[in-house]
């Protein structure tokens, strides 16, 4: 069963499709600072300085220098004032969060000015406190200290995060990964753009809407809309022998078992992907999303799936039908590991009590790096518009099995985003349910399938649902966490009835 590292770095066409367009922005070093706080006149200060230096040593041994820096001064703080300074120095610097390493007991100034401070600047801090030596006299109260601080922050209005730790305990490693990556994500949404491609809603998909002003306002991300013509003007720059190409390198791949799209369609499609992958070099965006239909079936006579799922390949998280929660949702999974939770759009079109699933299912998005182990892929023609009529159904998708083991599930829901839903399970093996894109996911323990299906149900949430690679839970609800986003309880006892909540 495969976890994050596990997955190809390519996807079937990606080599081709690198080669053709133009590179988009690399994702800057997320900076972070760490300050240390101590008392001369009560506490030993030499041992309270071994041990902030300590600390900084183990978090930047910790630290991935591809994706992070820690600036840290080299003494402890006693005075307020000095440290108010340094953390200006550090702002300026650019850092995007702050660790406060308790080296012992401090003046309450501390408490009050740097909770003003991080206040001010908005910035997320990692409270660090550590066990006393036991014995003799009381050499730092470095627990009583964080106790004492976390109260003015608190009072203050700051959203803060801790752990007691001693600096050698293995435990660091996860509080310290977890305060990281959650603060990398934070920074790079605050700063981040969306692109809806298709500018409006699919027809009655109002959860798909946002309200935008309400995001911008908690995440600080911006949506671009633009008609589908831009995205295929964009295209012009690419010869029909280039896209040929690619699209041999689809449906003439050793994974792919079956090819029913007649090859004018699937270089529509194939067009709509590349263009977009323009639009988002030009415009620095991380994230997209596609309005699916009816444009593209009623004018342009093809299907945007196989676009997205080559865009998702490509490390573009890529969102369906123009739902814009869910590309803010798929941005925020995809930003916690750095492209490499492999976020795919979802609808749970399956519970089965009995095997405790619940059935994820869309059309054929999915990045062709999700494909199980052991199986191939087929491109087709859209399964939904099938249903109608075989002959007049348009391409290109890409149907699959998706690959067994962790997968993390959330959705940010609309009209605002300000509350998700989050649960960790695990792919297990199964037929393709349904035609499309496909996995069986049994929860993780203590919850149960009829447990959230339930509490979806009760609380009539959104119907699209983030299905990412690996369990990281716990980074989601850290950064909820730090944009004030309510991380919702599964509520439901299960069972096959509820009322509404």
């Amino acid at each position: 069963m495969k976890n994050m590292s596990d997955f190809p770095k390519l996807g079937v066409a990606s080599e081709i499709i690198q080669e053709l367009v133009t590179p988009r922005r690399a994702a800057p070093v997320t900076k972070i600072g760490m300050v240390g706080v101590g008392l001369k006149m009560h506490f030993v200060w030499a041992e309270a300085s071994r041990l902030y230096r300590e600390a900084c040593a183990k978090v930047r041994g910790l630290l991935d220098p591809e994706h992070f820096e820690l600036l840290a001064p080299d003494e402890a703080f006693e005075s307020p004032d000095a440290l108010l300074a340094a953390l200006d120095q550090l702002k300026a610097q650019g850092v995007s969060a702050v660790i406060l390493f308790h080296g012992s007991y401090t003046a309450g100034e501390i408490g009050s000015e740097m909770g003003r401070w991080l206040r001010d600047h908005n910035l997320p801090v990692h409270s660090w406190a550590y066990p006393e030596v036991k014995g003799g006299r009381l050499t730092a109260n470095s627990l009583c200290c964080q106790n004492f601080v976390l109260n003015a922050f608190k009072r203050l209005g700051v959203r803060y995060s801790w752990m007691f730790r001693d600096p050698e305990a293995p435990e660091v490693a996860g509080e310290i990964g977890v305060f990281a990556r959650s603060v990398r994500a934070l920074s790079r949404l605050r700063h981040g753009r969306g692109l809806v491609v298709g500018t409006g809603r699919v027809p009655g998909f109002y959860d798909a809407e946002c309200d935008e002003l309400a995001v911008m306002d908690r995440f600080g991300f911006r949506f671009d809309r633009l008609g589908l013509e831009y995205a295929f003007d964009r295209a012009k720059k690419f010869s029909d022998a280039q896209v040929a190409k690619v699209r041999t390198a689809v449906t003439e791949s050793k994974l792919c078992a079956f090819n029913n799209v007649p090859a004018d369609q699937a270089d529509l499609t194939l067009r709509l992907a590349l263009g977009t992958l323009e639009l988002a070099a030009e415009g620095g965006h991380i994230a997209c999303s596609l309005k699916c239909w009816p444009e593209l079936f009623d004018l342009y006579k093809c299907s945007a799936d196989g676009a997205l799922s080559l865009l998702n390949d490509q490390g573009l998280p890529a969102a369906d039908e123009s739902d814009m929660n869910g590309l803010l949702s798929m941005c925020a999974t995809h930003l916690l590991h750095d492209g490499a939770t492999l976020p795919t759009l979802m609808d749970i079109s399956l519970l089965d009590p009995a095997r405790n699933v619940l059935g994820f299912w869309h059309c054929g998005g999915s990045a062709t790096r999700l494909l199980r182990e052991g199986t191939k892929y087929e491109a087709r023609r859209h399964s939904i518009l099938e249903n109608a009529d075989e002959e007049t159904a348009w391409g290109l998708l890409i149907e699959q099995l998706l690959e067994l083991g962790p997968v993390t599930v959330t959705r940010y829901q609309s009209p605002d985003s300000a509350r998700a839903l989050v649960f960790e399970g695990n792919v297990v093996d199964s037929p393709m349910a349904f035609r499309g894109t496909y996995a069986d996911v049994e929860p993780c323990a203590p919850y149960t399938a009829e447990q959230i299906m339930g509490t979806i149900l009760d609380r009539g949430l959104d119907h699209h649902w983030i299905m990412a690679r690996g369990h990281f839970a716990q980074d989601l609800k850290r950064l909820n966490h730090w944009l004030g986003v309510e991380t919702l309880a599964i509520s439901n006892p299960g069972g096959s009835c509820g009322a509404s909540l």
